[in-house]
């Protein structure tokens, strides 16, 4: 992702309408920052604050939310500066602020993306070792896990740096991976409930104390995996038309009105951070419990405070 660069040979007619879309494009970034930091941010504090919510699958949907809230925090707002300054100034802004936008954009989607693979093959494991998962999956694998997730991601943005045509064959390739493991993951998973479901209609309808629990635990599995492919499915429905323009720039080169498409579907890209909050809301009643329970505690504190600084200024007008 990057900012629009020109020439001096660009044609007025263009100008106009890179100034039109660079407007759109700032108003649309600057209203989906404050969900994607709000939402976000509250989703971190609740997993963060919730012992009940600390295992591997949530651990890696924090991670997730972290990239997402660094979007919004981070990202949106230097697209934003560096659209102001284009649309004011008429010009470019510092090469620091666009180089800074640039490399943290390529960093956090190549981590969302890389966040959101791992989510499909955790989700794979919990289907395919079963009873044997929580005992091979710890969180203190997730955390690595996730740890060479921002490593690799870091590396690219450093490749962006270099050349950027590496960056982008290397992305590309990347990003076609990453969505095959997560349809191969997702279709295996398929397969296994299928599976499933057609031996617990085969068996007896009594079955062992150890058998109900083997399938509400399976049940739960199968709930979670839905719930995460939610998530990868609306991180690859915005992520592609980027994905698209930019492989049709890298082939049959660049030009204005192809530069204007990769900055709409690049704010498509960045509305994804926005988007992941309401499905975890709505998908997750463990993340939704918990995020009520931490705004009624956030609610009280602050009611509580103010009551509090009633009492000491009404006594201070007492003396």
């Amino acid at each position: 992702m990057s900012t629009l660069h020109f020439s001096s040979s660009t044609l007025e007619e263009d100008l106009s309408a890179v100034r039109t879309s660079s407007l759109i494009n700032c108003i649309l970034n600057a209203i989906c920052s404050f969900p994607a930091t709000l939402g976000n941010g509250v989703i971190l504090i609740a997993v963060w604050r919730t012992p009940a919510l600390h295992s591997p699958s949530n651990t890696l949907l924090f991670g997730l939310a972290l990239t997402d809230f660094l979007v919004g925090i981070l990202t949106q707002p230097l697209i934003v500066a560096c659209s102001i300054i284009f649309l004011v100034e008429k010009e470019e802004g510092p090469i620091a602020l666009s180089l800074a936008f640039d490399v943290l954009a390529v960093v956090l989607s190549a981590a969302s993306f890389t966040i959101a693979t791992a989510i499909s093959i955790d989700r794979y494991l919990a289907f395919h070792l079963h009873m044997r998962y929580q005992a091979i999956v710890t969180n203190k694998k997730i955390v690595v896990i996730i740890a060479l997730c921002w490593c690799s991601s870091s590396l690219l943005g450093v490749i962006w740096t270099q050349n950027t045509t590496a960056y982008y064959v290397i992305g590309i390739t990347s990003f076609v991976t990453s969505i095959v493991i997560i349809v191969l993951m997702y279709f295996k998973i398929y397969r296994v409930v299928r599976r499933h479901q057609a031996q617990i209609q085969s068996q007896a309808p009594v079955g062992s104390a150890k058998e109900t629990s083997s399938h509400l635990q399976f049940a739960r599995f199968t709930k979670s995996a839905v719930n995460t492919f939610y998530v990868c499915f609306i991180l690859f429905f915005c992520f592609f038309p980027y994905i698209c323009t930019a492989g049709l720039i890298q082939v049959t080169g660049s030009s204005p009105t192809k530069n204007i498409a990769l900055q709409y579907t690049g704010t498509i890209a960045f509305i994804n951070s926005s988007l992941n909050p309401i499905v975890y809301f709505w998908r997750l009643p463990e993340i939704r419990k918990a995020i009520k329970k931490t705004l009624k505690c956030c609610y009280h504190r602050r009611v509580n405070k103010r009551q509090e600084s009633k009492q000491r200024s009404d006594q201070a007008s007492n003396i």
